[in-house]
Parts: C-alpha cells; sequence; structure tokens
C-alpha cells in the first residue's frame, strides 16, 4: 500500500477574506464614483443642489459662531467647485487606483504577497490625489485624514496577514 503525498493546501483565513470581500466591495464602489465623477454631469448637479441646501442652511446660522460657520462653508463651497473643475483628472484617477487596488486584493484574495504591495501604493495614491486636484486646504485634510484612518486599518489587518501569503 503506497500512500502519495499531496502539498498541502493552502487555506485562506478567515480575517482575510472578510477584509477582501470588504475590499472588493470598496474596489467596486471606486469604479463606479470614477466613472460616474469623469464622464456624467454628476459632480455639477451635486454642486448645484449643495450650493442650494448652502444657502438655507447660513439663512439659518446666527449668532456668535456665524462668522466661523460662514467661514468653514465657504472653504466647503471652494473644495466642492474644484472638485467639478477637476471631475476627469479625479475621476479617471479613481478608476485607474481602483482598478490596482482590486488587482492587488485579488492576488491577495489568491495569497500572493505581491498584491499587498499593489494595494499599498494604490491606497496611498488614492489619499495624495485629493490634496493634488483639490489643494491642501483644512477641509481636504479633514477628509484625507477619515479616509486615512480606514486605509491605515486595513493596510496594518492585511499587514497582518502577510505571513499566510506567499
Amino acid at each position: 500500500m503506497t500512500t502519495e503525498f499531496a502539498p498541502e493546501a493552502r487555506q485562506r483565513p478567515t480575517l482575510l477574506t472578510i477584509l477582501c470581500i470588504l475590499s472588493f466591495l470598496f474596489g467596486a464602489y471606486g469604479l463606479y464614483s470614477g466613472f460616474s465623477t469623469a464622464f456624467t454631469d454628476k459632480p455639477r448637479q451635486d454642486l448645484e443642489e449643495s450650493k442650494v441646501e448652502l444657502e438655507k442652511q447660513m439663512s439659518q446660522v446666527q449668532g456668535p459662531g456665524a462668522e466661523m460657520a460662514q467661514s468653514m462653508m465657504d472653504q466647503a463651497m471652494a473644495m466642492a467647485e474644484k472638485q467639478v473643475e477637476n471631475a476627469t483628472p479625479i475621476g479617471i484617477s479613481g478608476i485607474l487606483l481602483s482598478a490596482l487596488s482590486l488587482l492587488g486584493v485579488w492576488m491577495m484574495w489568491n495569497l500572493r504577497k505581491t498584491g499587498f504591495w499593489l494595494y499599498l501604493v494604490a491606497t496611498i495614491a488614492g489619499l495624495i490625489v485629493p490634496i493634488v486636484f483639490l489643494g491642501a486646504s483644512l477641509m481636504t485634510f479633514l477628509g484625507v485624514g477619515f479616509m486615512g484612518v480606514i486605509a491605515l486599518i486595513f493596510i496594518i489587518l492585511y499587514a497582518v496577514n502577510l505571513k499566510h501569503m506567499s
């Protein structure tokens, strides 16, 4: 009686599976968002709706904090206008970086360590793109900071799983 020793198939850890599924969803949304930003009139429509809402909100703001609120809302509107002006390059960047990120996630799904590095590059570039196109304002840094915290959590959790990849 002979027994053949087959190489043991590596199992993807549950945490890595969950991270990849979440990243696939985020990546798919990134592709959709990039296409709608770059190739539709949605950014301009959103800006017009935001202006109307902002004017309503500003008419209700009174008191000692009114000047500060007005300044913050003006900054937010200036950033929204820059987003519309740069909608095509922002959208195309989003499409390319989402595709690169999805490729990296697919590779990590298949337990390939190279995928982590692709994901890392795409994620860091995705945090730099808004600063490049929208400028280094407080509102931009708040948005990038929020995205950066989520990105850092995912990067750390993926890095923990590098030992399962080859």
